[in-house]
């Protein structure tokens, strides 16, 4: 990514060719990030040691990333008709 080897452009990009962003990519993005910022912390402040991650934080992800997928799929069925 920083080499800018990898094309990120359309990375939060609708594929049915609408040119809009995708909701639930963004969503789950920024999940990613928010979650990913908050174990960094935690990290920071465990003396050398790995987090614990909570059942909590699992739970969102999860969440986060059963919209992604269930969009998905239901995107893919429905284009299939």
């Amino acid at each position: 990514m920083l080499t800018r080897r990898i094309n990120l452009s359309r990375l939060l990009a609708r594929k049915d060719g609408s040119n809009g962003i995708s909701p639930e990519r963004l969503q789950l993005l920024l999940m990613t990030l928010a979650l990913a910022a908050q174990y960094v912390r935690d990290a920071v402040h465990a003396n050398g040691a790995l987090p614990n991650v909570s059942s909590k934080r699992l739970a969102v992800f999860g969440g986060s990333s059963g919209i992604y997928a269930s969009v998905k799929a239901f995107t893919t069925w429905k284009s299939k008709d």
